[in-house]
């Protein structure tokens, strides 16, 4: 969780300035700042008007220069984090998703929380986060992505003088992960919460590289199983059955690894019956018993509002920072209602049996101990804490 904390903290305080006098300042000038933080790479966006673009870079680069983390706020911060942490046991959806993310990719080097846990938080001294901001600076390779008018690479000068950032920065991320085979059905997980009366459940696994080659094909596939309305697992759980309020389903990687996953809650009492027409669904879609007109909607909804992710410049500038991560040529940006286009049921069919076959998920059920029963019913449960997860 250092890396997270170090951005996290930058604006903490400096040599010359309070954490108020940083606060005021970028409020003053209306800047947006902060850090993303995943296994593979940290992003730290600012966003304010053009006219300002000169005295907002002074300042974000004065911070990554002169950074000190007072102990002071950071001991603050650091009960602050704490107590969220704390605080997820009363947000179980949160803490179904933190949950499955360590379960299902557990043995890669992507499982453990970036934020870190409780116990991790009382490392983040002082010492610690300069060593890792100097780190940052020196050795970890960087870009720099730009949206706006042409006058604004005016700050070229400001970053390479200002910023700190010196040396080869020669530092990327390389990692081999391998798919776990499952022989023996679905491991199954029951993390429990206090007087829960309803159930969160997360079911899906890690993909390995050779799985994840197909951008469009996985957006296709989850969309059709379980993205919207329309989607296979929303007529099945919600409309037919009423088991549910909602049900989403992604499919997706990164350079080196992917998740796919399905995410949704029902009552306590009809945990099994959601589980079992889970199942069944992704059966039959896995064999093709599916209306085409449904296919055909989803391809052409899928197709027409993709263009609309990128209105907003910061999304667009993502990911154009996602394609050169994961080495694709930036036209597939505009390829990509042509490839969905392209996409056969049969092809959908195959990949979500791929992807979501049953017996290599990983099923992980939040809620309490009384719905051990419904679980067992689908294979052997491994009983946790949700304090393992914090």
């Amino acid at each position: 969780g250092i890396t997270e904390a170090m951005f996290s903290f930058l604006s903490s305080g400096t040599r010359r300035y309070s954490q108020k006098d940083i606060a005021n300042h970028l409020e003053f000038f209306g800047v947006g700042h902060g850090a993303s933080v995943t296994h593979e790479y940290s992003t730290y966006q600012v966003e304010g008007l053009v006219k300002d673009i000169m005295p907002t870079m002074k300042k974000v680069c004065h911070l990554f220069a002169d950074a000190v983390f007072p102990k002071k706020e950071i001991k603050k911060d650091q009960r602050r984090l704490a107590n969220s942490l704390k605080g997820m046991v009363n947000s179980h959806g949160a803490l179904a998703s933190r949950s499955f993310r360590e379960l299902s990719l557990k043995g890669s080097p992507f499982y453990y929380p970036v934020g870190g846990k409780i116990k991790d938080i009382k490392s983040w001294d002082q010492k610690a986060l300069k060593n890792k901001l100097a780190y940052f600076k020196k050795n970890v390779k960087k870009r720099l992505y730009l949206s706006g008018p042409e006058s604004i690479l005016s700050i070229k000068k400001i970053v390479l003088d200002e910023c700190g950032f010196r040396g080869q920065g020669h530092f990327e991320r390389k990692e081999i992960v391998q798919k776990k085979t499952l022989k023996s059905g679905p491991q199954m997980f029951l993390v429990t919460v206090p007087e829960a009366n309803q159930v969160q459940v997360r079911i899906g696994r890690l993909m390995s590289q050779s799985e994840i080659q197909d951008p469009e094909l996985l957006t296709f596939s989850y969309e059709f199983l379980g993205g919207g309305f329309t989607s296979q697992l929303m007529r099945e759980l919600r409309v037919k059955r009423g088991l549910t309020y909602s049900v989403g389903a992604f499919a997706s990687g990164q350079k080196y690894y992917g998740r796919a996953g399905i995410s949704t809650f029902t009552k306590n009492e009809t945990l099994g019956n959601l589980l079992q027409v889970t199942k069944e669904t992704i059966e039959k879609i896995s064999k093709g018993e599916f209306e085409r007109k449904s296919f055909e909607r989803t391809k052409g909804n899928v197709a027409g509002s993709y263009p609309f992710r990128f209105e907003k410049s910061d999304i667009y500038l993502s990911q154009l920072l996602y394609l050169d991560h994961i080495g694709m040529d930036y036209k597939r940006l505009y390829e990509f209602p042509q490839l969905i286009n392209k996409k056969t049921p049969e092809e959908v069919a195959q990949n979500i049996n791929d992807v979501f076959s049953w017996n290599q998920q990983v099923i992980v059920v939040v809620g309490p101990k009384s719905v051990l029963p419904q679980m067992k019913k689908f294979g052997r449960v491994t009983v946790k804490s949700y304090k393992d997860f914090l």
